[in-house]
């Protein structure tokens, strides 16, 4: 095996999916930031906004999964924006992509270790600090997305299931419950879907999809990837949608379309566990405790095995340490990335513990709030990306939607999606500290370093 290439045909269809959703982490996405959602957004009418965000990157898709078929780089994001509109402009969203993915990794980090220490603490009297949990995760997500991308996959497969497994139970038994009495549609009516904020409910639905473009950062990896990513891609997308929008949908039957917000106000932590508890038993809040834990290692693996390929893909581009582009001998997997990325998220964290930040209040808040923007601006990129490259390419037989239409309309949600994100910080990252207003200025302040640094370095071709 090429000591710069990754292991091919290693990754079928469900890998793939199982790798895009476990980054959106559904069990945390409920127990976390639904009841915010509906608290500080539209209250009942949440399930058809996630149905919204959802169709908006349904139709980004279309543009992505065109130019997919032409592009098979681990470098996804970087790689789309690079070949469509230069390599100064890629190194730019490089930039952008890496402090996306540092900053919601770490911010899932210290959230696995708040709950692992608090789950601990309540169950077994074990009284550790919750950073040391936090390091032992790493290294364990380390070894395993050194041994095998298969493995990996595996492994986020199961408890993938597992977390969607109880949080659907509990939708099932919702309907159940009701017996003869009629299940409501009240909350996809235009009257309760535009009550409160929208825009607000709008950002935290397009934050459950974070780790979106996992797919094509698997396209060297996968089987037949000029059919298994788009597949991938619009699976993921259409599964996360159905699961937030049934779930919302099920909390508000139980709630009401009146209560469901007074509920989301005055009892966020408890919000799903109240639901689980009383209507499977206490047993499955025990279950749901112990799966959000899993829920956030699983979601760590995807977006360790995110970095690493990106790490991988510029380092073999010639932008970094050119070691990082090595691959394990018979494995196939990004071995020195894996092992930089997890010495530098070490690193990280142990800084924030020294700096005394709490993990929920400043770590895990600031960091989800500086990807979700982060993310959205790569994806304005990659829409816009996506039309320069088929004005080039006019030959290819690519329709007019994929082609210009369906990124022209992306470019332009994804762009307001990011001016709400913006306006709205202090409730998507649940602080008003004065950090807050610094992580617009990061976010834009590493995408203009990027760019200058590529103007220093000069601009090459891209490579296809």
């Amino acid at each position: 095996m090429n000591s710069s290439q990754l292991k091919k045909n290693s990754l079928g269809l469900w890998s793939l999916v199982f790798f895009v959703v476990a980054a959106a982490s559904p069990l945390t996405g409920v127990v976390g930031g639904l009841p915010v959602a509906i608290s500080a957004g539209n209250g009942a009418g949440i399930p058809a906004v996630y149905i919204m965000a959802g169709a908006i990157l349904l139709v980004f898709s279309f543009g992505y999964i065109a130019m997919s078929r032409y592009v098979t780089n681990a470098g996804a994001f970087y790689s789309y924006i690079t070949l469509g509109l230069g390599r100064r402009t890629g190194i730019s969203a490089l930039a952008v992509a890496l402090l996306a993915y540092f900053a919601i990794q770490i911010a899932v980090v210290a959230m696995f270790g708040f709950f692992s220490s608090m789950y601990l603490h309540e169950h077994f009297g074990v009284d550790l600090p919750w950073w040391l949990y936090s390091l032992v995760m790493l290294l364990v997500v380390c070894l395993l997305g050194i041994e095998s991308v298969e493995i990996g996959g595996r492994v986020l497969g199961i408890l993938m299931l597992m977390e969607v497994g109880i949080v659907l139970l509990t939708d099932a038994a919702v309907v159940w419950s009701h017996g003869t009495t009629p299940l409501t549609l009240t909350a996809f009516t235009p009257t309760v879907i535009y009550q409160g904020s929208i825009g607000i409910a709008l950002v935290f639905s397009i934050a459950a999809f974070i780790g979106f473009e996992s797919t094509a950062i698997y396209g060297e990896e996968c089987r037949d990837p000029a059919k298994t990513v788009p597949r991938a891609t619009l699976m993921a997308v259409v599964l996360i949608m159905l699961f937030f929008a049934v779930t919302s949908w099920a909390m508000v039957q139980v709630y009401g379309v009146e209560q469901v917000r007074e509920q989301a106000v005055n009892n966020p932590g408890r919000f799903i566990f109240d639901v689980a508890t009383r209507l499977l038993g206490g047993w499955s809040e025990q279950v749901m405790s112990l799966l959000l834990i899993t829920s956030l290692f699983a979601a760590t693996q995807a977006f360790h095995n995110t970095i690493s390929r990106y790490l991988f893909s510029i380092s073999r581009d010639g932008f970094l340490w050119s070691k990082l582009a090595r691959v394990r001998g018979g494995k196939g997997t990004p071995y020195i990335a894996s092992l930089v990325q997890t010495g530098l998220m070490a690193a990280l964290l142990l800084a924030m513990v020294a700096a005394d930040l709490d993990p929920m209040m400043h770590i895990f808040a600031l960091g989800s709030a500086m990807a979700t923007m982060a993310i959205l601006l790569l994806q304005v990129g990659v829409s816009l990306a996506v039309i320069r490259f088929f004005r080039r390419e006019v030959q290819l037989p690519v329709s007019a939607w994929s082609r210009l239409w369906a990124p022209a309309i992306s470019s332009v949600a994804m762009l307001a999606a990011l001016i709400m994100v913006t306006s709205n910080l202090d409730i998507l990252s649940g602080s008003s500290s004065g950090s807050v207003a610094l992580i617009p200025w990061l976010v834009f302040g590493m995408a203009a370093v990027g760019y200058l640094s590529a103007c220093r370095v000069g601009a090459t071709p891209a490579k296809g």
